[in-house]
């Protein structure tokens, strides 16, 4: 009896938290109208274009603060700029199948504890867990290095690929 007044006050409690984020969803007060301005641009009347040199513009934009070794401008990718370019992720294929392959190793360990714990179950019902939290451990662990040695594999191979389009 006890338990059903406390999911009738839970219930109520729902019902009411809904009611008041339906009903009182602002907490200032708001105006019924849409203003809406619009700028007008005014047209430049002396009509001159000042064109910049790529010089210039490097000029300009190192005062401003930003790196010039990292343009990628059209003349900086013709080559001016090309043996400065800094990679972001230096990783090879051989370095993600090696993280591939240790935690797939981590993976097999836990399936291969997980197997031990079952048979030791069948064995002697005493090491048994009631609450089945043993297998939601292993399930995880299981779930996150089976999980995580594909997902390393498979940037292996999108990279080991990206290498071979490179060379050609």
């Amino acid at each position: 009896m006890k338990e059903i007044l406390n999911i009738k006050k839970l219930l109520l409690l729902f019902i009411t938290l809904i009611t008041f984020t339906n009903i009182g969803y602002a907490s200032f007060p708001v105006i019924g109208e849409t203003i809406i301005s619009i700028d007008t641009i005014i047209p430049d009347t002396n009509k001159s274009v000042k064109k910049e040199t790529t010089e210039e513009y490097h000029y300009r934009m190192e005062k401003q603060g930003f790196d010039i070794e990292s343009c990628v401008c059209e003349s900086c990718r013709d080559g001016i700029a090309e043996k400065n370019f800094k990679t972001v992720n230096s990783r090879d294929s051989s370095s993600l199948f090696r993280t591939a392959a240790v935690l797939w190793v981590f993976a097999l360990i836990v399936f291969v504890v997980w197997i031990l714990d079952g048979v030791s179950c069948i064995n002697d019902v005493s090491t048994c867990s009631s609450n089945n939290i043993p297998s939601i451990f292993y399930v995880s662990l299981l779930m996150l290095f089976g999980y995580s040695s594909v997902f390393y594999f498979l940037k292996g191979l999108s990279v080991k690929k990206k290498n071979k389009q490179k060379i050609k």
